[in-house]
């Protein structure tokens, strides 16, 4: 008991051991301290994972694991990728290591994130589709991806249906991780994409990510204030309230929006709402064009003053600017659709050609299967028809050598004279056995006719047809013929066959059966077929073990048999 209970502590500190070298300090800890302030603060997480140099870190998994965290932290900084080499290292160590599936699942959101940033969507949604695939139960990643998936068909344009309904199933991810910063951009954006179809909606969504932003990260609010403002200007003309909720973002939270079409909507606003002096003030407030959409919309404001003001001619003047950078705007707008249509119609040619190319290729290398099958079956072929003519050569040769013992026995039976019943006798028995071995190669032989008229219709059908060729060599012999073979030698050599038995009892009964056949004058091809030897040559090989290892003789087999018909062994 004390001995058992000593093993059992001895692997209890066995399994602690390599528990604790296994996972203690499996990363770099620098690694470690920046993928956990990833989330929260990414500009140190960038900072940490930059001071590391790549060329410092011994093991591959701590380079890829660099590697995936500064394409992570790069792209969470808005630092715009300039190539894909270091998420590349990442995933293709990632790839090649199955135990780590959410670095993986990481590795390949990222990929995504930096083609997207490459300019090839296309590519980018691939591997978000990959990535959707590996994540499984890891809901963050998992949301994270839907998430991408769903801006992705917003930026590219498509239906909105298909970004409506990833964001839903991200918000359900995100809602079992109950990771609120994500699930205030998914309502958000949201509240964004439903738009003017589903207005009931918009307006839902967007307040409920107001109210998380307010709970949970209140900069994050103005942003969706600023589209709520657009939402109530556009779809209601409630423009009291559209003004209170840009004033909101003006006053509250200018510096945290993303978005500044709140400037637009509260000058609007205020205009519609009569209230000039205000709408100039924010007009002054607002910074310079940027993009072609705020250029327009600051032209439309000064328009929308001076028509109030009835100064036509201000009005012309920025009515047609305004015109003018809206017509840029859907230039620009069809010429990034031509664009896109001529890279999609290249990509389409460039893979087209590959599927050409592939399909040649293909198309060429059955070619040369068929040749090589053509090939190799007309080789079986020749050999299954070699391999008849020499089974018949060989059947022709052992009936003429059993014809020929038959009648040499025939024509002894016929000289002898004397001990006229009892060579009969033995000659019977001799000419019984050897009936039997004639008949037993025939009856072998019969599929013979069969094997010559197969048709070689398949490769299987060769090698058939060349096992029923191994199979013919074969013969079955009863016991009532090894015994009349015995009697008839032991009767014609005086019972050396008893003798050799008696006196040599470390012969086994196929060495036996050999020394019979070969004292009854059989040929070496049927005692091959008779004791099922792999060729001639064993045959030969077997006697001389016999004689000279078994029985210890110097001598040969004929000179053993007839030593012993003059007695002098």
């Amino acid at each position: 008991m004390k001995h058992l209970l000593t093993v059992i502590l001895s692997i209890l500190a066995l399994v602690a051991t390599v528990t604790g070298c296994g996972g203690a300090h499996r990363y770099d800890a620098r690694l470690v301290r920046a993928d956990s302030l990833m989330r929260l603060d990414p500009d140190s997480a960038l900072a940490i994972v930059e001071g590391v140099s790549r060329d410092s870190l011994v093991r591959d998994g701590d380079r890829a694991y660099r590697d995936l965290l500064l394409t992570q932290a790069r792209y969470r900084c808005y630092v715009t990728a300039t190539s894909d080499s270091d998420i590349n290292r990442a995933l293709n160590y990632y790839r090649a290591h199955s135990g780590e599936r959410e670095k993986l699942t990481r590795a390949l959101i990222y990929k995504g994130a930096v083609m997207e940033e490459l300019g090839h969507p296309d590519s980018a949604m691939l591997y978000y589709k990959q990535a959707e695939a590996t994540a499984a139960d890891d809901y963050h990643n998992l949301g994270y991806t839907k998430y991408r998936i769903s801006t992705l068909y917003q930026d590219q344009l498509t239906i909105d249906s298909s970004a409506i309904i990833y964001l839903k199933e991200a918000i359900s991810c995100f809602e079992l991780e109950n990771d609120t910063n994500y699930l205030i951009s998914c309502y958000g954006n949201l509240g964004a994409v439903c738009g003017v179809k589903y207005p009931d909606s918009t307006e839902q969504y967007l307040t409920h990510a107001i109210e998380l932003a307010q709970k949970y990260k209140p900069e994050k609010q103005y942003t969706y204030k600023s589209k709520l403002a657009g939402f109530y200007f556009y779809r209601y003309q409630d423009y009291r309230q559209a003004k209170d909720i840009a004033m909101d973002v003006y006053h509250n939270g200018r510096q945290f929006s993303y978005e500044t079409q709140f400037y637009y909507y509260a000058a609007m606003s205020y205009i519609r709402l009569g209230m000039l002096d205000s709408a100039k003030f924010i007009l002054k407030e607002t910074p310079a064009p940027v993009c072609t959409v705020d250029s327009m919309n600051r032209f439309e404001v000064v328009a929308e003053i001076a028509k109030t003001e009835n100064n036509l001619k201000d009005y012309s003047a920025n009515i047609s600017h305004s015109n003018g950078a809206q017509m840029r705007f859907v230039l620009s707008r069809q010429e990034d659709k031509l664009k896109k249509a001529e890279s999609d119609y290249d990509k389409i040619q460039t893979q087209d050609h590959v599927e050409r190319a592939n399909r040649k290729r293909l198309l060429t290398a059955i070619s040369i299967i068929v040749v090589i099958l053509t090939m190799l079956l007309t080789w079986l072929t020749m050999r299954f028809k070699r391999a008849i003519k020499r089974k018949n050569e060989e059947r022709n040769a052992i009936e003429h050598d059993l014809n020929q013992i038959i009648t040499e026995l025939e024509q002894k039976q016929l000289d002898q004279e004397q001990n006229q019943k009892t060579i009969s006798k033995l000659v019977n028995y001799r000419l019984d056995a050897l009936n039997e071995l004639f008949g037993s190669i025939k009856f072998e032989s019969k599929g013979e006719k069969k094997d010559n008229i197969r048709s070689i219709v398949s490769l299987s059908g060769v090698v058939r047809g060349l096992s029923d060729i191994y199979r013919v060599q074969k013969i079955d012999l009863s016991d009532d013929f090894w015994e009349k073979m015995k009697m008839s030698v032991d009767g014609e050599y005086n019972g050396i066959v008893s003798y050799v038995e008696k006196e040599y009892p470390s012969l086994t009964l196929r060495e036996l059966r050999l020394f019979t056949l070969i004292c009854a004058k059989v040929s070496p091809q049927i005692i091959k077929m008779c004791l099922n030897y792999s060729n001639v040559n064993s045959v030969t090989n077997k006697r001389t073990i016999i004689i000279k290892q078994k029985m210890g003789l110097d001598l040969s087999l004929e000179t053993f048999i007839e030593k012993y018909m003059k007695n002098e062994l």
